[in-house]
């Protein structure tokens, strides 16, 4: 019956591509109790501590293959466009970078060797590279030398919770398959039947072991003629009419109301800043398409032609 059982705001989910590229513990010392006897007990033995990540360091260059140096600098940029794929954080990980830097390495030289730089697709895809590098390089300058606000965020996420306000209800339900077996719990809670207890032993829903208890949900959680039925209740009413849905027939009860709690700002604050960021890159390539003189050619589009019939067929 709900929408979204789990659901979260779904605002504010905007695309982002241009913004793309770029120990155990030590044990407590403690000393011993004194023991009865006059003479005092030994000190305890203290727990050993782990011992201290041992510490290395990277040499520049970090492999010379073929008299070519392969610089601490290519090994540093090279862990960095790893970092989330790969951890760099000990003297294996970091041997095993340099083995991929020293295959990298002889691949290059032997390409060179081939003169694979002058292959036309090689250039022509080496092009296509350096467009992308250029365009996102420069997407990423301009955000660095505009980066939103406090005050843009602020006014944002006024903005936003200004949209969420709204109600939170606490309601419970039983779901049958008729209109008449809704009538009759209508008729059994009226003579005074406990709704938990008609709920475990006549709801169909998954909610019925529990009682019929939906927990908090908002409004667009639910589908309308269930919400709108919600709305109309009074705290600790139940719908004296059978409500129908999609899903059959519900007789609710309503537990209680409150006001909606919107995400706090530093909730919001990523998701705002993207946001803001997305509508900056937008906004500066309208100024550059503006400032632009742009000539579109148009694609010509030819009709499909029926496939010839296989010479087999035309004899038949």
């Amino acid at each position: 019956m709900r929408k979204i059982r789990n659901s979260i705001l779904p605002l504010l989910a905007l695309s982002s591509t241009l913004l793309l590229p770029g120990t155990a513990l030590a044990a407590e010392e403690k000393k011993a109790e004194p023991a009865p006897a006059p003479t005092p007990a030994p000190a305890a033995v203290k727990a050993p501590a782990a011992a201290p990540p041992a510490a290395f360091t990277i040499p520049d260059p970090v492999a010379v293959v073929n008299g070519k140096p392969i610089s601490k600098a290519a090994f540093d940029q090279y862990a960095q466009q790893l970092r989330g794929k790969a951890k760099v954080d000990s003297a294996e990980a970091s041997k095993s970078l340099v083995d991929q830097l020293v295959m990298e390495e002889l691949l290059v030289q032997q390409a060179a060797k081939d003169k694979l730089a002058d292959d036309p697709q090689f250039k022509q895809q080496m092009e296509m590279v350096q467009r992308n590098l250029l365009a996102s390089t420069m997407v990423r300058r301009m955000l660095s030398a505009n980066a939103p606000s406090e005050e843009a965020i602020k006014k944002e996420y006024d903005t936003a919770v200004a949209a969420m306000k709204g109600k939170e209800y606490k309601a419970s339900h039983i779901l049958v398959d008729s209109e008449d077996k809704a009538k009759e719990i209508i008729t059994e809670l009226k003579k005074g039947g406990s709704f938990a207890e008609l709920a475990k032993t006549k709801s169909s829903d998954s909610s019925a072991a529990n009682g019929g208890d939906l927990g908090w949900f908002t409004s667009s959680m639910m589908v309308p003629p269930f919400s709108e039925a919600v709305a109309k209740l009074e705290k600790g009413k139940y719908s004296e009419q059978p409500v129908q849905t999609p899903f059959g027939w519900h007789v609710i009860l309503l537990e209680d109301v409150r006001d909606a709690t919107p995400p706090s700002m530093d909730e919001l604050k990523p998701q705002i800043t993207q946001m803001l960021q997305s509508r900056m890159v937008n906004d500066y390539l309208e100024k550059l398409k503006s400032g632009a003189k742009i000539e579109v050619k148009e694609i010509q589009v030819s009709e499909a032609k029926p496939a010839a019939a296989p010479e087999a067929a035309k004899g038949k």
